[in-house]
């Protein structure tokens, strides 16, 4: 057999040629690759391949196109490389360049737009080579773009204990919480989980992380004491939230609240006190205890009381506001309206308390007693809204002396004779309702006229005679007295009481202690002589004399006196003397009052009068009236030899 010539080197060029010819139409150019600055996320078994994360996604996003098999052409040939995105060539991506391509470039860098990798879905990136009119499609890349964020629903789970109210004893015993994530809508691998404690969304503080490593094991987290410590005491909740290994976050859970209680709880709690039911004796609430008003508490101090305990009272099915402890015993007064409730009785009742702290209440069941309550009251039905005791639907007496003088006025001409009082009947009247005149504070006896029994024929108005010592006792008004009828009936104690009438009474003299000068001349011959020996020094005001007023008078007591005193030329006072006359301001204590008080009278005035006459009193108000004291008048001398007294040291 003969040897095969051999090729020369163009022959062999050409046979190179067709190989790689023969090689561009037997295979579709390479996948596209991902650059490494944008990477998938790594697979997981339970996910679609390809993950782009969402901190990428509708981002441009860049790629690695291999180097085509064509661009080794040696004839020049002008070429572009395009990518595409689910099969539509992308036209502003083009790489033009002309064969033979630079053996230098293994890779092409090239970047899909903004905007496309932000669309929901599976998706395939490529890239088409077209090189001297021919075009070749790259196999596709498949791509997944998910922004659908796990579905919660649920709030984690604690213990049935924990619901009921999260105690240091609890934590004591077991360090730590356990917290149930619940099952939520597309759980994956990868999910991470953020546990939160606190108040609410924005105040509360990440307290547990967990990144799952598979889709069915329950996840417990740890809400540990020294988190709860940290919060402290109050009515506090958990709630989480997850984020999916792409970063699509869900919303936060919805939470799971429970009280916190760090301290002891309330303990020797005493049975429910209310002194007007308690301590009476009667045994029941009526209309003047439900009008003082009726309190409802505890007596003593129990154990473990701590500074913002309150105390919650409910009185006939009524919560009553919360009130704050701050001693013992404490009581929550129950208002008129809330112990009337629409029915004035016979009634029985239930009333109970507890002790709220934070927003936890002790002990669970209230501690509790039955009341029983008759607020039936004569005449008109109660008015809820009025829990004062006197009833301005009644109408007021007529008060007439028996001189016949201006009505409800009595002067010393009505003295020693009954006084006349009368009004209208009151709706609702009933046989055996019995009123009574009320005078001056003190009931009128049936023996001084002050009480009538209502007669089975209801009269249109009533009539007293009353005798004149009640008034006399009473004395002057100030400057009236009121005078009230109060309306009983045979049912109950209950009364209603007329708003008063005031009576304008003044049928005696009112007097004070009379003023009085001091150290005057003790000599026989100098009676009521005020000179030289009479003046005194004052630390404060120089020199003085004084003036003394008696004690017994209390209604002298704070009220501010003004005592005059004025020089005469003559010693009947019927001419003042120019110059001499002064006003002093004082007000006594109680105890000046009582016993008697001294006011100093400068020396100013007393000189002006120098040999002459002076005279002292004073103003005040007595029973509403001005009432003036009686004068003391002395003979002033302030003369000595060769001028005026000499001053005292």
């Amino acid at each position: 057999m003969a040897n095969p010539k051999p090729l020369t080197p163009a022959e062999q060029s050409r046979v190179d040629y067709l190989k790689v010819r023969r090689a561009v139409t037997s295979a579709d150019p390479a996948v596209i690759e991902v650059h490494p600055d944008n990477p998938f996320l790594p697979d997981t078994s339970d996910d679609d391949k390809n993950q782009i994360p969402l901190s990428l996604q509708g981002k441009p996003f860049k790629c690695l196109v291999p180097r085509p098999d064509v661009a080794d052409e040696t004839t020049p040939t002008p070429g572009a490389i395009y990518l595409t995105f689910d099969g539509s060539q992308i036209d502003e991506t083009k790489y033009s360049y002309t064969t033979p391509l630079d053996a230098a470039v293994l890779k092409i860098e090239r970047e899909f737009p903004a905007g496309l990798t932000g669309r929901s879905g599976k998706h395939e990136l490529g890239y088409v080579v077209r090189q001297g009119g021919n075009s070749r499609l790259s196999e596709p890349l498949e791509c997944n773009v998910d922004r659908t964020p796990p579905a919660v629903f649920l709030p984690p789970g604690i213990p049935k204990e924990v619901e009921e109210g999260l105690t240091k004893k609890y934590l004591d015993d077991n360090d730590y919480v356990p917290v149930k994530i619940s099952e939520y809508g597309e759980m994956r691998i990868g999910d991470f989980i953020e546990l939160y404690y606190g108040d609410s969304i924005t105040l509360a503080e990440l307290i547990a992380t967990f990144t799952r490593d598979d889709a069915t094991s329950e996840i417990v987290l740890k809400l540990t004491a020294d988190q709860v410590f940290k919060l402290g005491e109050g009515k506090h909740g958990l709630f989480y939230k997850v984020i999916d290994r792409k970063g699509n976050p869900s919303i936060f859970s919805p939470s799971v609240t429970f009280e916190v209680v760090l301290t002891d709880a309330p303990e020797g709690l005493l049975p429910l006190s209310i002194p007007l039911y308690d301590s009476v004796g009667d045994g029941l609430v009526d209309l003047k205890d439900a009008q003082t008003p009726l309190g409802v508490g505890i007596l003593d101090e129990y154990t473990h009381y701590l500074p913002g305990d309150e105390l919650v009272v409910t009185y006939d099915g009524i919560l009553q506001v919360a009130k704050t402890i701050n001693d013992f015993p404490f009581y929550v007064d129950i208002s008129f309206k809330d112990v009337f409730n629409n029915d004035p009785g016979e009634k029985t009742v239930a009333v109970s308390y507890q002790i709220k702290r934070g927003s936890t209440y002790y002990p669970p069941t209230p501690i509790s007693k039955n009341v029983d309550v008759d607020l039936r009251k004569p005449g008109l039905p109660i008015d809820p809204d009025n829990p004062d005791p006197t009833n301005p639907n009644l109408a007021l007496v007529t008060v007439q002396g028996n001189s016949g003088g201006t009505v409800n006025t009595l002067r010393e001409a009505d003295k020693d004779e009954d006084v006349t009082v009368t009004v209208n009947i009151y709706t609702d009247a009933k046989e055996d309702d019995t009123v009574q005149l009320r005078y001056a504070g003190q009931l009128v006896s049936a023996a001084d006229g002050g009480l009538i029994t209502i007669p089975d024929v209801i009269p249109t108005s009533l009539q007293w005679e009353v005798d004149w010592s009640v008034f006399a006792a009473a004395g002057n008004g100030d400057p009236t007295h009121p005078m009230a009828y109060v309306i009983g009936h045979p049912l109950n104690d209950n009364v209603d009481i007329s708003d008063p009438r005031e009576v304008d009474v003044l049928i005696q003299v009112d007097t004070v202690p009379d003023p009085e000068f001091l150290h005057l001349d003790p000599d026989p011959d100098l009676v009521n002589f005020l000179n030289c020996g009479s003046l005194r020094r004052d630390p404060n005001q120089g020199v003085v004399v004084e003036v003394r007023v008696p004690g017994g008078e209390l209604a002298l007591a704070n009220q501010e006196l003004m005592f005059t005193y004025q020089g005469y030329t003559d010693a009947g006072g019927a001419n003042p003397k120019p110059g001499t006359f002064l006003e002093v301001p004082y007000t006594p204590t109680d105890q000046e009052a009582a016993a008697g008080f001294i006011v100093k009278i400068p020396y100013a005035p007393i000189l002006a009068t120098l040999n002459a006459w002076g005279r002292v009193h004073y103003t005040a108000v007595i029973n509403g009236r001005d009432t003036p004291s009686k004068v003391h008048g002395v003979r002033v001398y302030m003369v000595v030899e060769g001028g005026t007294c000499p001053l005292p040291t």
